[in-house]
């Protein structure tokens, strides 16, 4: 069972890993129009190995989704917009599965209505349409769109920046996933170190990188569990400041995680994962 947490676990920290010359200087904003539909497609490829009870199990897997983010209302302090999954699929090859493609249909066309502030903070964030996981999803590990979701915007500083600015993003996050409440510390700097055309943007390149403390508790099948691990990261991102829009992230992560569990299937694990992810504006 904890193999399936862990899988999970994987899936919270790519998610949240998604969650990170400038013309002189000017201030970031997310402005996307109201009416339009930006549609990602997001990719990654994690390799991991779990050492519990003696032995140590390796997994590598390769994901993709569609998303797409419609965009109901926007203002001065708030965007609103309605994000889905429009497809996805993984490629797992571990101990339980040998190279099994799967696709989480439970997710796909699910509605998601988030409220984004213009830094990239998501002041809420309301599931619309209710999931019934079945096994396949449950033994996945995926967790609800609710979570990563919201987790896909690269925070913005307040102040005006320009080439050679940093800010840092320090803000605590909690989320809950599988059962479990999920505590994100990140201690993450972004730097402005240039631009660059991609595609039809004129973006400004955005580096970053960082560390990230987390900490969890909470039930599955009985269990009590507690997380505890640290996640590092660091990538690049493009981001359009005349749209106000984020064109694309590429991230490497590194996690090193402490899992236990209590009751009558008590255990401990740790496990260590690598991953690259790439976000991309489709269209």
């Amino acid at each position: 069972m904890f193999r399936n947490f862990c899988k999970a676990i994987c899936l919270i920290l790519l998610s949240a890993a998604v969650i990170s010359s400038s013309y002189g200087g000017e201030k970031l904003r997310y402005q996307m129009t109201k009416g339009s539909t930006y549609k990602y497609v997001i990719t990654a490829d994690t390799k991991g190995t779990t050492q519990a009870m003696g032995q140590e199990m390796a997994s590598k897997s390769l994901s993709y989704l569609a998303i797409s983010l419609s965009i109901e209302n926007t203002g001065a302090d708030a965007i609103t917009l309605i994000a889905k999954v429009d497809s996805n699929v993984t490629n797992i090859e571990s101990m339980m599965m040998k190279d099994s493609a799967m696709v989480m249909k439970e997710i796909n066309g699910k509605r998601v209505r988030l409220t984004l502030s213009p830094f990239g903070k998501i002041i809420k964030s309301v599931a619309l349409d209710s999931i019934v996981p079945s096994r396949m999803m449950q033994m996945s590990g995926m967790g609800n769109p609710t979570d990563f979701l919201r987790q896909l915007f690269v925070k913005l500083p307040e102040q005006a920046v320009g080439t050679g600015d940093t800010w840092k993003y320090v803000t605590t996050d909690t989320i809950s996933s599988m059962g479990m409440s999920l505590i994100t510390k990140p201690d993450v700097q972004f730097k402005v170190v240039g631009t660059a055309k991609v595609g039809s943007y004129d973006c400004l390149k955005i580096s970053f990188e960082g560390t990230s403390s987390i900490y969890g508790t909470g039930s599955r099948q009985g269990m009590e569990m507690v997380v505890d691990g640290t996640t590092k990261s660091k990538g690049v991102t493009f981001f359009a400041p005349k749209e106000g829009v984020l064109v694309s992230v590429d991230n490497e992560t590194s996690s090193d995680m402490n899992i236990s569990g209590t009751g009558e299937q008590m255990f401990t694990a740790t496990q260590s994962t690598k991953s690259t992810q790439n976000m991309k504006l489709a269209k």
